[in-house]
């Protein structure tokens, strides 16, 4: 089904897909790298920080993972708000 080959991280996506939640979490907690992972169609998909709300219109995210540099809450804090005010 996917691609199982990929080594790493795809930065130019910033995206991986996985067979299940559990792998996804596994292969971020392993690489110390911040993200969600989302439930696809299609499997999983373990995305970093900066992954545009909406990209993928069959994406729900079921998991937020933070690593040791906090990645996720500091590209968190440095999104705009959206409809403020």
């Amino acid at each position: 089904m996917y691609y199982v080959n990929m080594s790493e991280w795809n930065y130019t996506k910033c995206a991986k897909p996985f067979e299940s939640e559990a792998a996804a979490r596994q292969y971020m907690t392993e690489k110390d790298f911040a993200g969600w992972i989302l439930k696809r169609d299609n499997g999983y998909a373990a995305v970093c920080p900066t992954y545009p709300e909406g990209y993928y219109p069959d994406a729900v995210k079921v998991a937020e993972i933070e690593n040791s540099q906090h990645e996720l809450a500091k590209t968190i804090r440095s999104v705009p708000i959206q409809n403020c005010c």
